[in-house]
């Protein structure tokens, strides 16, 4: 009977022993599994890795190449008085506009000290278009603000299909924001293309005359005579001019009479500057003040305009 109660009481402690063991498997297999330092490091270094390598898959934009290219500009002296054309060299980046970066280094100014740019630095040139063989010029709306006058704007217009006639372009229309305006400032008409003159009509600034000026207005440069120099037998009147169809009219008069008048017509019409000379013999009538007269008559009604008086004293 003893030996019968304690095969009982051991097979009793038996099943204890194997339920604890169970229970404890069981709440091993539950609770989280916490990494030790090292392994999380490396999973970390892993992500990180993955990012890079996501990263690389987006190429990295090229930076532009920069060409040099050599384009011809023009410009005006410092009196508005005549166009010169020169050579500049201008940094393009790939893909750019070269007749578009030829008109923004025009926009920029000159560097010559005897030439003048026309247009603020504001201006934006928006675009540059080929239409039919014609270019196509937008600029942003501060071009209206310019202050140039009608001989100014003239000029702009000149210089603007100068440029793009080394482009292959013979004709320019000039846009303000991308819409055709019938004028700039308000004395040029701008609604129909601009043409491009002959290259060749303009002078290089290194080959500018040297000749010294010694009266000017807007239609006239004179060479001689001085103002209020001795002439006798003859006045002779030398320099250029920039009238219409190249016609200049001219009087001598002393004050009380007109004692000679005619016309010439000079070598160039305008907007160019063409030369001329004018010789007026005298009679044998001495020692007296006179005038001479240059001018022009308007295309428009005929009247006289852009006269330029030159004193001279006869002996």
């Amino acid at each position: 009977m003893k030996k019968m109660v304690t095969l009982m009481m051991m097979s009793l402690l038996s099943c204890l022993v194997l339920l604890s063991a169970c229970s404890n498997n069981s709440t091993d297999s539950e609770a989280p599994v916490e990494p030790d330092e090292e392994e999380q490091n490396e999973k970390t270094e892993e992500v990180d890795e993955q990012a890079v390598d996501e990263t690389n898959l987006s190429p990295t934009p090229e930076a532009k190449e920069v060409e040099t290219h050599q384009v011809v500009l023009y410009f005006s002296d410092n009196d508005l008085m005549e166009t010169y054309r020169i050579e500049k060299e201008i940094d393009v980046r790939t893909g750019d506009h070269l007749a578009k970066s030829a008109l923004e280094a025009w926009i920029n100014g000159p560097e010559h000290e005897q030439l003048v740019g026309l247009i603020d630095s504001d201006v934006i040139i928006e675009y540059v278009e080929d239409v039919d063989g014609m270019a196509q010029v937008s600029f942003s709306k501060e071009i209206q603000e310019s202050n140039l006058g009608s001989t100014g704007e003239l000029m702009f217009a000149e210089q603007i299909a100068m440029i793009m006639e080394q482009f292959g372009f013979e004709r320019t229309q000039i846009l303000v924001e991308g819409r055709e305006v019938e004028t700039l400032l308000g004395h040029l008409y701008i609604g129909e293309p601009i043409e491009a003159n002959d290259p060749e009509s303009y002078q290089w600034v290194d080959e500018k005359d040297s000749q010294e000026i010694v009266l000017q207005n807007v239609a006239f440069r004179i060479y001689e005579p001085t103002p209020n120099t001795e002439v006798k037998d003859r006045i002779v009147v030398r320099g250029l001019a920039r009238v219409y169809e190249g016609t200049l009219l001219y009087e001598f008069e002393d004050g009380h009479y007109i004692l000679d008048e005619g016309f010439t017509t000079a070598s160039e019409g305008a907007p160019g500057w063409g030369e001329f000379e004018i010789i007026i013999e005298l009679d044998d009538e001495s020692d007296y003040s006179g005038r001479v007269i240059l001018f022009e008559e308007s295309a428009k009604d005929g009247s006289r305009i852009n006269e330029l008086k030159i004193p001279v004293h006869v002996k």
